[in-house]
């Protein structure tokens, strides 16, 4: 395992987490009305890609091997967590607009 990364496992585990709170399956930890959903996607898009660089890191400094564990994680279900994480981040920004319009409608 590279120096500062934890096991596929462990990262697996996290990112699962991640995904039951953006799919939908349970609550988010935070709760900001309108910019819930953007404020948690944004966030864990970000750790996402800090396990990318961390990953990237260790391909770099010759610690990551290439088709390795890590390797194959950072490369298919981290690559999708991170595209799903952003168009979650898309959808917050929509919906925030979107109440933000019915707003203006409803109070001018």
């Amino acid at each position: 395992m590279p120096p500062g990364i934890a096991t596929v496992d462990d990262l697996r585990g996290e990112i699962d987490g991640y995904l039951e709170v953006l799919l939908g399956r349970v609550d988010p930890p935070i709760s900001n009305g309108p910019l819930t959903l953007m404020e948690y996607a944004n966030a864990v898009y970000s750790r996402g890609v800090e396990i990318t660089m961390l990953i990237q890191r260790g391909e770099a400094n010759g610690h990551v091997a290439k088709h390795s564990e890590h390797y194959k994680f950072r490369t298919g279900e981290l690559r999708n967590f991170v595209e799903l994480a952003r168009a979650a981040i898309d959808l917050g920004s929509r919906r925030l607009t979107a109440a933000k319009m019915s707003h203006d409608l409803q109070y001018g």
